[in-house]
């Protein structure tokens, strides 16, 4: 079943999460609820869950069993779709904070999920190498 519903994440802890995005105002859990309310009333929509791997901040173990323990009340199919975060050159500095998960730590942060049942995939980086992928439409200046 096609997921119909798509949660972008950027972490499964509260405190984490409104560190990376401060304007936050509903907690994970009040989150994962509505979309479970939405899920137990329409068995034919499945969750999409993503998930932008930034290295060092949100690709640890301890992060995939947070993740794993917010999810596992969800009933019917949810998936997790790993996405390697996108360096973006265009914001100088500000883009430069963050860097892309090693494959190694994405690899082992969906094993781990995996081997607890979460269907979890890893999005192939595109269009990264033309600033066109995701989060880093910019304008390039001319020198």
């Amino acid at each position: 079943m096609p997921a119909r519903l798509a949660w972008s994440l950027h972490a499964a802890d509260d405190e984490l999460r409104k560190l990376l995005v401060p304007t936050t105002r509903h907690s994970m859990a009040e989150l994962r609820d509505a979309f479970g309310d939405v899920l137990s009333a329409r068995r034919d929509r499945g969750l999409m869950v993503e998930l932008t791997m930034i290295d060092g901040i949100n690709d640890q173990p301890e992060h995939a069993a947070q993740l794993r323990e917010l999810l596992e009340p969800l009933p019917g199919k949810t998936r997790v779709n790993l996405i390697p975060y996108n360096v973006n050159e265009g914001l100088g500095a500000a883009g430069a904070l963050f860097l892309p998960s090693p494959p190694e730590a994405v690899k082992a942060f969906q094993r781990q999920l995996l081997d607890h049942g979460v269907i979890c995939t890893v999005r192939t980086a595109r269009g990264d190498d033309e600033a066109a992928a995701c989060g880093q439409l910019a304008t390039k200046r001319k020198r």
